[in-house]
Formats: C-alpha cells, structure tokens, sequence
C-alpha cells in the first residue's frame, strides 16, 4: 500500500482498517498524542508500554490491548514489536471501554484480526463481516482483571516516589526512607499512598518491579539477571512473585504458542513501519 492509498484510508469512514506493523528497533517514549480512531492491537511479538489516564499499562506478546480515540497517551516498543493493529471509526468505537484494556480470549481475538486482515479494501463491509465484528465488540468489552496495569500517584509527593521507583526498581530504600524522600511522616505516607493508589506501598512496588522485568525479558534477558536487576535477592523469590501475579513462570509467560504473521508486506490491508503515535509515516 502506498501512503498516499494509506492516508486516504485513514482519512475514510471505514468501520475498520487492519494493518500489519513493525517496530524492529527500540524507542524512547513518544510524545503524549491521541487519535480520532480507536486502535485494537493483536501483538505477536515484543512488548507495547502505554502512559495514559493516570496509569501504566504492559502489552505483551501473544496478547490484545485496547486503546480508545481521545485518550492521551504515551508510548513505546520493546523487543521488536510487530503484529497486526485494527484502526476502529469513532462511530464503531462508541461503547468500548473509556480507558485501555489488555484484553484475554487472544486466540479468538488473534483470529478475527486475521480475519478482518483479509478483507478487500475495494468491497464495503457486508452482514456477514458486521457479525463478526460485533463479536470483536463483545470480546472487547468483556470485564477482566487488569493485571499489568500501574496506577501513578496524582499527588506531588507520591508521584515524586513513583517516579523515582520506576527509574530504579531495585532502589531497596526502606519504607521510612521513602517517606523521608516524599516529606512526609511514615504513617501519613502510608495512608495516603493507599488511598490514592488503592494498594499498599510495598504492593505497588512490587508491581513496578514486575514491570520493568516483563520490559527486560521481552527483550530476552536471561531470568536470573532479570531477577537480580528489579531489586530480588534470589531468583526463586522472583518467580514465586510473577508466578501469583500472572499465573506462569516467567519462561512459560514468555514461551507460548507463536503466532505466525504474515510475511509479504504486500497483504490486503498493507504494512508499515509502526510510529507510536498511530499515526501513518509521512
């Protein structure tokens, strides 16, 4: 697809637009943007970090993520991103959750965007293709828990904290000094980082933690060095932790089913060099 061809579909009213993309080099973090579509990612590799609302979200490999139009947001690749993205009209879009979602059900979800990947652009959407993407409605809007997704503090002083927790994860200061670093009382500093966070102190940053291992590993760093970087002391511990978060050990997590991409950059609905900012390349 040329971008002249790729612009004028992104300018249409098409329900929908599927394109596979590519992010082969890593990126620092784009620019907060948003766009008038809302973007369904099928990710079959690498890793997609997300800012918005207030939060952090991790997209993993083998796994779908939502993005609604209007949210501002950040972004950046990890590991070689690539897989197809799905670019839903405002209209389409009404309905779907208000924020991003990391959705389950991938096999089913993988396989409608493979579905939808090869409809011709020349052809209107017809009955048959409106029922499957109201099933691609229902899967979105289906309520899981959303495990890979970290609250940032409002508040100065917590996110003073925050902020410094996620530069470095394994910084193994003790709850007193954390409230020294935020000017506040130990007990005060507990209470309103729970308040604010719905989550104890020590929770969140163990999360944070989870985090930027999942970011280290999708770039396929051994799980002891991973381990010993996000601040634990043995690499069973770690993956005792990131077993009762996300059900598997770091390996399986990492380790499942391929799914298979297309390879000719020439497909139905085109390819491009995927910008975190959604938008197509000049």
């Amino acid at each position: 697809m040329s971008v002249d061809e790729l612009r004028c579909a992104w300018e249409s009213d098409a329900p929908v637009l599927a394109f596979e993309y590519s992010r082969l080099a890593e990126k620092d973090w784009a620019p907060a943007h948003s766009h008038e579509r809302g973007q369904l990612f099928a990710v079959a590799q690498g890793l997609l970090i997300l800012e918005a609302a207030g939060a952090r979200w991790m997209f993993p490999s083998q796994r779908c993520a939502w993005v609604p139009p209007g949210c501002v947001h950040a972004a950046r690749s990890v590991g070689g991103a690539a897989g197809s993205m799905l670019y839903f009209s405002a209209e389409f879009s009404r309905g779907l959750p208000p924020e991003p979602r990391l959705l389950g059900s991938s096999e089913l979800l993988f396989a409608i965007v493979n579905r939808v990947l090869g409809w011709s652009r020349s052809q209107s959407v017809g009955p048959s293709q409106h029922h499957l993407l109201a099933v691609l409605r229902d899967e979105i809007q289906r309520p899981e828990e959303q495990l890979l997704r970290l609250p940032i503090p409002r508040q100065a002083k917590l996110a003073k904290v925050a902020r410094a927790l996620l530069k470095n994860v394994a910084d193994d200061r003790t709850l007193d000094e954390w409230a020294k670093e935020a000017g506040m009382a130990r007990r005060t500093f507990m209470r309103a980082f729970s308040a604010e966070m719905l989550m104890p102190f020590g929770r969140w940053r163990q999360q944070a933690r989870l985090f930027a291992a999942l970011e280290m590993l999708a770039q396929e760093e051994s799980i002891t060095d991973v381990a010993i970087a996000v601040g634990y002391n043995s690499v069973s511990a770690f993956i005792q932790v990131f077993r009762a978060t996300l059900g598997s050990t770091p390996e399986a997590y990492f380790g499942r089913r391929k799914q298979s991409t297309r390879k000719n950059n020439e497909s139905p609905r085109g390819h491009w060099e995927w910008r975190e900012d959604g938008i197509p390349p000049e």
